[in-house]
């Protein structure tokens, strides 16, 4: 299968080039017979053969016995012996006398680049293109092509002059066309169009590779083809008939030349760059970094040195490209060999590149024929790696397809055994830590940042708990945890632990939401308890206590037992805090210092209640209460004696205690559920008649 895929293209083009190399006459002795009429009926014709060449003269002073005969195309350096102009670099005419049918016709002579200016003059008109001259400051380069019109009859003499003195070769590389006129017309719009039909169809080839590659970003190789192929259409208008100049008349000379071998090495590195990215390793990455760094140096040494220097070491860079083709065609066999995916296919192209290019090359130096075979087997080549691309597209979308229905099955078993260990390691502590999966976590993960921590506590859980059967105990306990654990979760908070009947939450996004999270869980209590009463069960009063600072969350245990927990004096002082609400009789109790950072302090009903000294600790903590309007009627008498209560503290605070203990009476007398007042008389009442020392500070110390 492998050898018919191999033979079917090479045949192909073996057909195309039959069709190609038809038979056209060879000048000789710097004569050419094309006196027979049909030789123009549908073509036109190469001047191909041996010219007659005055090495170092012009047409207007020539010497018959100084004469050399020299094949066309060909080039000085390469027969130095013939040419008499062994370096390439000089000046000289070329001379070819051609017989034609005896009849008045209009003829056209298309004459391409040389190498690097000439003036050709026939049946009395004369075309130039750059500057002739004998010296390389006299004359002026140009790599433009020109055609013109002249009128014969039975013969016609036609005269190039061509001077070089900024390249390394000299001579005509390509032949005059010649022909009827609308012949030649057609053979230089043809030779246009096929230059502008290349451009672009290879330039759509390297859009659609660089559109693989962003939708595809691991497929490396679709990039660096996708640039191989913008290159090579920017170098086409460049070479060939060098359609650049209909575009940019005024192009400089040296500029076309730079990029004529500038785009060699850097299409030769991404094609390297290009097989690398197909089979990963096949060629050693650092030899073709080794290689990409000389083609810099390259790329560099051509942009500020001339033509005719860098030119000077083409033999250099031909003995170069020979080595680096049989190199690559001997790894990409090797890939054959070892049946790699796609190595087949894509070496079939690359033979059949190498191959047109190398027919080519051979017909334009040998003068047998005009050919394009190298472009045929360009799009071949474009074909074959679209091929590739798309064969490996082709099964990575089969590997989807079988992959999907595992996938999703593996997905929606991952989802719920992630939710399912969320209810135990929750998901926002993971996220905390750096953590997207529970499998992530490690022994010691830490993440120290500022929280507030929140913990609420049934104040007659103990009493309740003693009074039920046992197998109740879990189940009273979970009714009331699952009406907690919502409002949390609703107030961007996460339940960290369970103690008993005790919460202990964590809030990131600010002091408001563990304050709104405490006022719904008081709500959602007061809810639960007139559903309690009706069964005739006592109700519930949960104290919440809050506090804001560092945190440090971590994993601790060991290798088979983890758990995440907080560790801080955050969490111990919220603790305590807590501990003070049933002392106070109050539902919500929160440090000041955190309190003071709520964003909208207007918005929430607070009095100041204490300065206090928690247990295990020596400094002073301001605490305060948060009322909520309407859930009690105790809370509302709060409410309205709250400037009374606070004067009276401040009174307390200066040892003012007669002052006082009339503003306590006052509240007690207004709200006598009020404990805070009533704890504060009992303490004026005794300070008063006992009296302080230079010492007061006004600290309540609680054992708890």
């Amino acid at each position: 299968m492998a050898l018919r895929f191999i033979l079917l293209p090479c045949l192909v083009l073996a057909c195309l080039s039959c069709r190609w190399q038809s038979e056209t006459p060879i000048a000789a002795g710097g004569s050419l017979d094309l006196s027979a009429k049909e030789l123009f009926l549908d073509r036109s014709l190469p001047l191909v053969g041996e010219w007659k060449f005055y090495p170092k003269q012009w047409a207007d002073n020539l010497n018959e016995s100084e004469a050399n005969l020299l094949p066309v195309p060909g080039l000085w350096n390469q027969m130095p012996l013939r040419s008499g102009l062994g370096s390439g670099k000089g000046y000289g005419t070329y001379v070819l006398n051609i017989k034609l049918p005896e009849e008045d016709t209009i003829y056209s002579i298309y004459m391409p680049e040389v190498r690097s200016a000439f003036r050709i003059t026939s049946a009395n008109r004369t075309l130039v293109s750059g500057v002739v001259g004998a010296t390389k400051e006299t004359s002026i380069p140009s790599g433009q092509g020109q055609n013109f019109t002249v009128r014969a009859n039975s013969e016609l003499k036609i005269v190039i002059e061509v001077s070089n003195f900024h390249h390394r070769e000299g001579g005509l590389p390509s032949p005059p066309i010649f022909g009827l006129s609308e012949h030649i017309q057609n053979y230089i719009l043809s030779q246009g169009t096929l230059d502008l039909t290349l451009t672009g169809a290879i330039f759509m080839f390297g859009l659609f590779h660089f559109i693989v590659f962003f939708f595809r970003h691991k497929q490396r190789e679709a990039f660096y083809f996708g640039f191989f192929c913008l290159v090579f259409a920017v170098r086409i208008p460049f070479i060939g008939s060098k359609t650049i100049y209909a575009l940019f008349p005024n192009i400089s000379w040296q500029l076309v030349v730079y990029m004529d071998y500038a785009t060699v090495f850097t299409l030769a590195i991404l094609f390297l760059w290009f097989v690398d990215g197909l089979f990963p390793r096949f060629i050693n990455t650092s030899l073709i970094r080794y290689l990409t760094a000389f083609v810099q140096f390259i790329l560099v040494f051509g942009l500020i040195t001339e033509p005719v220097i860098y030119t000077e070491f083409e033999f250099l860079f031909q003995l170069l490209g020979l080595v680096f083709v049989l190199f690559l065609g001997i790894r990409l066999f090797q890939m054959y060999l070892k049946k790699l995916p796609e190595s087949g296919i894509f070496f079939v192209g690359y033979v059949l590149l190498f191959i047109g290019f190398v027919y080519d090359t051979y017909l334009a130096y040998s003068g047998k024929a005009d050919s394009s075979i190298s472009q045929i087997a360009l799009f071949f080549f474009l074909g074959v790696q679209s091929t590739i691309v798309t064969l490996r597209t082709s099964r990575i979308f089969s590997k989807r397809l079988l992959l999907k229905d595992e996938f999703e099955s593996i997905n929606e078993m991952f989802i719920l055994t992630n939710r399912f260990y969320g209810k135990f390691i929750p998901i926002d502590f993971l996220t905390h830590l750096g953590k997207t999966k529970i499998n992530e976590v490690n022994l010691g993960d830490s993440d120290q940042r500022e929280m507030t921590v929140l913990f609420a506590d049934v104040w007659e859980y103990w009493d309740i708990l003693y009074s039920i059967p046992l197998e109740n105990r879990i189940l009273f306990t979970n009714s009331y945890l699952g009406r907690i654990g919502p409002h949390v979760r609703k107030n961007n908070g996460f339940i960290d632990k369970y103690i008993g009947s005790a919460i202990m939450a964590l809030f990131d996004g600010g002091i408001q939401n563990s304050i709104k999270a405490a006022e719904d869980i008081q709500w959602e209590l007061e809810n639960y308890n007139t559903r309690r009463r009706s069964f005739g069960y006592l109700p519930l009063h949960a104290g919440i206590g809050i506090h804001s600072g560092d945190t440090m969350l971590g994993i601790l245990g060991e290798e088979e037992r983890m758990e995440s927990t907080v560790i801080s004096d955050t969490v111990n002082l919220a603790s305590r805090i807590q501990g003070l609400t049933k002392k106070y009789n109050a539902r919500i109790l929160i440090s000041l210092t955190s309190l003071m950072l709520h964003e909208d302090l207007d918005t929430i009903p607070y009095r100041i209640l204490d300065f206090v000294r928690v247990k295990g600790k020596q400094e002073t903590v301001m605490i305060a209460e948060v009322l909520i309007p309407g859930i009690d009627s105790i809370s509302d008498k709060k409410i309205e004696n709250r400037e009374r209560f606070e004067a009276a503290i401040f009174d307390y605070e200066r040892a003012d205690f007669l002052s006082a203990i009339e503003g306590f009476k006052e509240v007690s007398l207004l709200n006598p559920d009020d404990l805070a007042a009533k704890i504060y008389l009992e303490r004026c009442e005794y300070y008063h008649n006992v009296g302080v020392g230079e010492g007061w500070d006004g600290v309540a110390a609680w054992e708890k």
